[in-house]
């Protein structure tokens, strides 16, 4: 079964962790945290969403809770930051989201010791529990990231795209409009309404999608069941769950992982 890291198991004040170690190879898995790693020395590549790529010194990867990866790396020696969105500027995570995939990018000398210091100032910050400056820092690095892709542009975000973000981080869970709304501080009707608006779809065919997108990818890379695989991507009822899979794909789960399953034969 593809296997899941939880914040309470990789982090241990359940907000932060930066980690300096060597890395061999790893089965394909997820977590439900954000993830950056700094590439200090080795070799191989990370399989991410299904798509081979190279790692060599001096890369900069960004894995979402949305992304399932593996590594395959005789020995590869990385700084490891692992953040909850909580941590950061949620600002800055939307925009980071946005620009920088999972492709990772190839970091110049200087960048890479603009890295190195700050994530490891980062960890004695984290490890004393100093939340402003772990903040602070935190930021540093993520808007740093934000400067690396030609397609960044500064800007805020609204209460619309902060709700996308938080469907992303939470459709797992059994989040309601309700949910979405005290979270970005506005009347759950208004909330439905500025949603559309600016998103061009509602509340639930967005929560949906992002739902159905991640069953697509669970029936391609693991070897959950299929019911496992709908309690997993936040459905309750697996009836219902079913017949709006076909609906919405004109095949069933089992249909679709087998078509997969015969593309990589």
């Amino acid at each position: 079964m593809i296997e899941r890291y939880t914040r309470l198991q990789k982090i241990k004040n359940g907000k932060i962790m930066v980690k300096e170690k060597n890395i061999r190879s790893y089965p394909t898995h997820w977590h439900e945290f954000y993830e950056v790693e700094l590439i200090l020395s080795g070799s191989g590549s990370y399989i991410i969403d299904g798509v081979s790529r190279n790692i060599e010194r001096n890369m900069l990867f960004f894995m979402t809770p949305q992304d399932f990866h593996k590594v395959i790396t005789d020995a590869s020696e990385v700084i490891t930051l692992m953040f909850m969105p909580e941590a950061c500027d949620i600002d800055i995570l939307f925009n980071l989201s946005s620009v920088f995939d999972a492709g990772g990018v190839l970091l110049s000398e200087a960048d890479v010791r603009y890295f190195e210091a700050i994530m490891r100032e980062l960890n004695v910050a984290s490890c004393e529990n100093d939340d402003e400056y772990s903040f602070y820092l935190l930021n540093s690095i993520l808007g740093k990231m934000c400067r690396l892709k030609s397609s960044y542009k500064q800007s805020r975000i609204s209460k619309a795209k902060k709700a996308m973000l938080y469907v992303q981080n939470n459709f797992r869970n059994n989040i309601t409009l309700d949910d979405v709304a005290c979270f970005v501080d506005l009347a759950p009707s208004y909330m439905s309404s500025l949603f559309l608006k600016e998103c061009g779809v509602n509340f639930k065919d967005y929560l949906g999608s992002i739902r159905y997108d991640y069953v697509k990818r669970l029936l391609e890379y693991s070897n959950m069941t299929v019911t496992d695989i709908c309690y997993e991507s936040g459905f309750c009822d697996y009836a219902n769950f079913e017949r709006n899979f076909k609906k919405r794909f004109c095949i069933s789960p089992t249909e679709y992982r087998k078509s997969k399953v015969g593309e990589k034969i």
